[in-house]
């Protein structure tokens, strides 16, 4: 689950220490030379001597339902094999991502580190910059050029990568997981849903414009007596996606940087432009109409999967896996017929391309770094290396050959231990059981991951839509900046009382229970409690990040 962050013009729960947690829903791979990517790397140890370096990091739920430690791994055991390098797992024991920040953060203030740490470093107010300049990690930058061919390749070939990767000052703190290259191209997981069947019974063709959205769910109301479009209260969406029609990033429910956007160079807050009342009075107007769910700021997650599984919803915002591959088969147990299908991200007039779609960078702030404890920093950065290579990424994504991948026409192809497995394990299961690809690690993606998990047609069909304007995004969502600590400092507590307002009174709009009109009040006391002040600070971390 991957992002991410990755970019939503989203909700997110604010904290002070917490950005983001992304459970990258990650696929590992190889690219081609022709790509800029690396070339097959040697199976020769990197070490003439067995090396154990201890490696501390939260742990997936995928992996953490089927092991105890990464160290089970037949994948890991393996890249031992090839490296000489062992490396010693040590898990968070939380449960939750504040766990896993509060223990992080024990762990540094005793001093007692690990060798190194592989995290999304968005969960440290202050980022990898911070932990530098505190001394808890080295910076990497001549390591790799000595000892890291398989990435360095990359990063030359890629300067863009390059520059997602390293500080403000040039300094590269963390060996990225990254998705790059011809088997890297998919950017994008979620999106829109709509009940396929539902359509085709209708007449209808899957809508594209707002207004054609309003026609199909008022269909769906009147002739299906359903809940048109529902919501989940704690999910990152708030409409979001019909924000981004009126040329708007939109407000989550979290203070984070997902409502801000780039409009010709500049940074701006979606909330407090003119277009977002335009897409406010929609929104109004639909929910007094019943086209949205009316009991959208309560739903939990159980309540939302109900609506949808039990046929009482016609579109949502979703994920691939997890929404389109979980509910299709919970449907059709009860309705043969039921489909579900990805539609294109809304805009406001026929033919034009959406732009503010889910998509991530080709570095999503996972990666390795290394600690100042390390005694044996040369042969980690090898090891790691290894899994940029062509050999070491398909052990990463895909395991050991015959035993959970053949390879078909040159393309691996899982086994049914994976696809079918024994134990009856889920697939995310089985995979997290036996080698690391369906969440973020240091090395490369591989999208023909996704042809494989990805089972139902329906599926594979919604990966290419949604990427299919993933580029889009690139022109008005946030690079990823670093902010300074007092800049991380101010710019949340600004984010929080913004977000704690915004929330309440955009729920308040679209309920009709203030008029739109009204919204100009909330604007200006949003303008009080300095948004312009948080402007400024991601706009010099965008600047700072344009130079880079």
């Amino acid at each position: 689950m991957k992002r991410n962050k990755a970019f939503k013009v989203l909700p997110v729960l604010a904290s002070a220490l917490v950005l983001s947690l992304v459970a990258a829903c990650g696929n590992s791979g190889t690219t081609k030379e022709a790509n800029g990517s690396a070339s097959p790397a040697t199976s020769a140890s990197v070490s003439k001597d067995p090396v154990k370096v201890t490696l501390w990091t939260p742990m997936n739920p995928n992996a953490k339902a089927v092991v105890k430690s990464l160290n089970e791994l037949p994948m890991v055991q393996e890249w031992a094999k090839k490296t000489n390098v062992l490396f010693d797992f040590q898990h968070s024991s939380g449960n939750t991502p504040q766990d896993d920040v509060q223990q992080y953060g024990v762990m540094v203030a005793s001093n007692n580190l690990p060798d190194s740490m592989l995290w999304n470093w968005n969960s440290v107010q202050g980022g990898t910059a911070k932990m530098f300049k505190d001394g808890t990690i080295i910076k990497l930058n001549d390591l790799i050029e000595k000892n890291a061919p398989n990435l360095k390749k990359i990063l030359d070939a890629n300067p863009q990568i390059a520059k997602q990767i390293k500080a403000d000052n040039g300094d590269i703190y963390a060996l990225p997981h990254l998705k790059v290259g011809q088997y890297g191209q998919y950017k994008t997981f979620s999106g829109m849903v709509i009940r396929q069947d539902w359509l085709e019974e209708l007449g209808l063709q899957a809508p594209e414009t707002v207004d054609e959205w309003e026609t199909v769910l008022r269909a769906f109301k009147e002739k299906k007596g359903v809940i048109p479009f529902t919501l989940n209260k704690s999910y990152p969406l708030s409409f979001a996606d019909f924000a981004g029609a009126y040329g708007v990033a939109g407000m989550s429910t979290i203070a984070n940087a997902s409502s801000f956007y780039i409009d010709g160079g500049k940074v701006k807050f979606g909330p407090t432009q003119p277009e977002f009342k335009q897409y406010l009075t929609t929104m109004q107007k639909w929910y007094k109409e019943g086209l949205i769910d009316p009991d959208f700021a309560s739903n939990d997650t159980k309540t939302m999967d109900a609506k949808i599984t039990s046929g009482k919803a016609g579109a949502f915002y979703g994920f691939i896996g997890g929404s389109i591959g979980t509910y299709t088969p919970a449907l059709q147990k009860t309705d043969p017929k039921a489909k579900l299908a990805a539609v294109q991200y809304p805009v406001l007039k026929k033919g034009d391309e959406p732009k503010f779609v889910q998509a991530s960078w080709e570095y999503d702030n996972i990666g390795t770094v290394i600690t100042s404890s390390n005694k044996h920093a040369a042969e980690t950065v090898k090891a790691i290396d290894y899994l940029y290579s062509d050999e070491g990424a398909m052990l990463k994504n895909f395991g050991i050959e015959g035993q959970t991948y053949t390879k078909a026409d040159g393309q691996p192809k899982y086994t049914d231990l994976i696809l079918k497995n024994p134990d009856n394990l889920p697939i995310s299961q089985a995979m997290a059981k036996y080698f690391i690809a369906n969440y973020g690690f240091s090395g490369l993606d591989d999208d023909r991951y996704n042809d494989q998990y990805y089972q139902l047609q329906a599926q594979k069909d919604a990966v290419k839509l949604y990427a299919k304007y993933a580029n889009n995004a690139y022109k008005v969502m946030l690079p990823p900046v670093v902010l300074s600590t007092d800049e991380a400092k101010e710019s949340a507590k600004i984010l929080n009382d913004v977000s704690t307002l915004l929330t309440e009174q955009i729920t308040k709009v679209v309920m009709g229970t203030v008029k739109v009109e009204d919204y100009d009040k909330t604007m200006e006391q949003v303008k009080k409690m300095n948004i312009d002040r948080a402007v400024e600070i991601y706009q010099a971390a965008t600047d700072r990040y344009n130079k880079r």
